[in-house]
């Protein structure tokens, strides 16, 4: 769960980010101000981990409130001038729409800040405690012995990763999660799986067993896997 703080000094488009963020369930408004000393306030008071922050603002821009201070939280510029991209984007800033906003973009852009979040979270935990994995799993974060883990499969935004008598659904890519595990416990046998190579009990022409699931192995995988586990 991402808690939200919205920076713009238009009502309407405060409304209209706040109803967006009703929209998506790993958000939850933590508050909305209309310029950057509403914002401090806030931020001062209640925890923040996403802020949509409006560019041209009276007082201080958004460029600015950036430039003053240090901002630990995950930051999506919101403008109606692409001009500031590259400044916007020198700042680091988790990414940047363009007004009028759409639902879609906007849900594209938090999803990116969860996957950023999940992964700085699970990165610092797993050099703690070597050997398990941390994702966040229904608003929580959650610790998997990574031995225990039989396989993952990419679905769209999300991955399954499968335990032998549990499966959790995190919001993450394939990819991101590879870079968490052990580089040779795990095996790519598609680009939608990747299986632990302990686990594989047969190799076929086309697939790889692990208890009872088939995964799809592509041609271009098979070598490597048979080289993994013969």
């Amino acid at each position: 769960m991402l808690k939200v703080l919205i920076v713009d000094d238009e009502p309407l488009a405060r409304q209209q980010l706040e109803a967006y963020v009703s929209r998506l369930p790993f958000l939850q408004l933590a508050g909305a101000a209309r310029n950057t000393v509403v914002a401090n306030s806030i931020l001062q008071s209640t925890p923040v981990d996403l802020i949509f922050l409006d560019i041209q603002m009276p007082q201080t821009s958004g460029i600015e409130f950036l430039k003053s201070q240090e901002v630990i939280q995950q930051v999506i510029l919101v403008t109606a001038f692409p001009e500031y991209a590259i400044e916007g984007f020198e700042l680091a800033v988790t990414d940047y729409l363009l007004k009028p906003v759409t639902f879609e973009r906007f849900a594209k852009a938090c999803e990116r800040a969860l996957a950023n979040v999940s992964g700085h979270a699970a990165v610092s935990l797993l050099k703690q405690q070597p050997g398990y994995l941390y994702v966040r799993h229904d608003q929580r974060l959650q610790k998997i012995r990574i031995a225990d883990i039989l396989f993952i499969e990419a679905m769209a935004n999300y991955v399954h990763i499968i335990l032998e008598d549990q499966k959790y659904t995190v919001y993450s890519s394939l990819k991101g999660l590879e870079a968490q595990l052990p580089a040779d416990a795990f095996v790519l046998t598609h680009r939608s799986y990747l299986a632990a190579v302990a686990h594989i009990d047969r190799i076929g022409q086309a697939e790889v067993l692990i208890r009872e699931h088939r995964l799809p192995l592509s041609r271009s995988q098979r070598k490597l896997v048979q080289s993994l586990i013969l």
